[in-house]
């Protein structure tokens, strides 16, 4: 082999490699885009499951089809915010997020429950 059959491999080799490197770059970029795209809507879902379970919903006495729907839902939130850690990596302070979200509806429930204390004040 000579010195020019060397550089001319080393060339193509060379180029294949920044081909090769190039597509796993935007494939990358792809693949992590997607997988921002579903933290960012888990979040959302999560948010979600979170203030609806902050929710007391009322029941009717011997209905024992609403009692058992109404647990069939706590049961699958709660089932479904296990995965909350997986899917969250995209907002870190989210549990934050969610504790501020059920504060503010534990506020709005009990200015509606007792409007007469928002007058008074």
């Amino acid at each position: 082999m000579t010195l020019s059959n060397i550089i001319i491999i080393l060339g193509l080799v060379c180029t294949l490699s920044i081909v090769f490197n190039i597509i796993s770059v935007i494939y990358m970029r792809r693949v992590l885009l997607r997988v921002y795209n579903a933290s960012e809507e888990a979040s959302v879902i999560f948010t979600r499951l979170d203030t609806f379970r902050e929710h007391e919903m009322p029941t009717f006495y011997g209905d024992e089809t609403l009692s058992a729907l109404l647990q069939h839902v706590k049961d699958l939130t709660d089932f479904l915010m296990q995965y909350e850690n997986i899917y969250s990596f995209t907002q870190p302070d989210l549990m934050e997020q969610l504790e501020e979200v059920s504060r503010e509806i534990q506020e709005d429930d009990e200015q509606k429950e007792n409007p007469t204390q928002k007058e008074e004040q």
